[in-house]
């Protein structure tokens, strides 16, 4: 879902040419021109990716924080008012829950012995969060995670 999001605000980037971008950019590319998103539903993309660090927001611009480099834009790409919404109701969920539904789903393993091996972690790795430990699990585990660390990472400093 991240890389869908970064895809979107390098469209944005490779249209306009700029790297400073405004909430205008956003919504006449994403919205007028390409026909993706409401500008109602622009304004929330742009709020979530400030929020992941995907954009820094200085004023009334932002400016991408990952390089664009390697980036390619497949020719069917479409960014959809379903991926904000998911995204946004997916941060709101408990991002542990979220992790060990994956592990869950993706393993096969039960709920409770996730739980019971991540507490072990817990015991000797006291300094971790268990969403960090709930990570470090999955990771270890082959489960794929990429999209969480954003998630996580916000938790983590939410919480102090």
């Amino acid at each position: 879902m991240i890389d869908k999001f970064k895809l979107a605000i390098f469209i944005v980037q490779k249209k306009t040419g700029k790297n400073e971008l405004k909430k205008e950019d956003f919504i006449k590319i994403l919205s007028f021109e390409n026909r993706w998103l409401e500008p109602s539903t622009v304004e929330k993309f742009l709020e979530i990716c400030t929020k992941i660090n995907l954009l820094q927001r200085n004023g009334d611009t932002y400016i991408p924080s990952f390089s664009n480099k390697g980036l390619e834009i497949p020719v069917d790409f479409e960014i959809l008012p379903e991926d904000v919404k998911n995204f946004q109701e997916k941060e709101e969920q408990d991002i542990f829950k979220i992790i060990i539904e994956r592990i869950e789903k993706t393993k096969g393993i039960k709920k409770n012995e996730i739980v019971a091996e991540i507490n072990k972690m817990k015991s000797k790795n006291r300094y971790f969060t268990i969403e960090v430990l709930a990570l470090l699990y999955a990771k270890e585990n082959g489960v794929e995670i990429k999209d969480l660390i954003p998630l996580v990472e916000n938790s983590i400093f939410q919480k102090r």
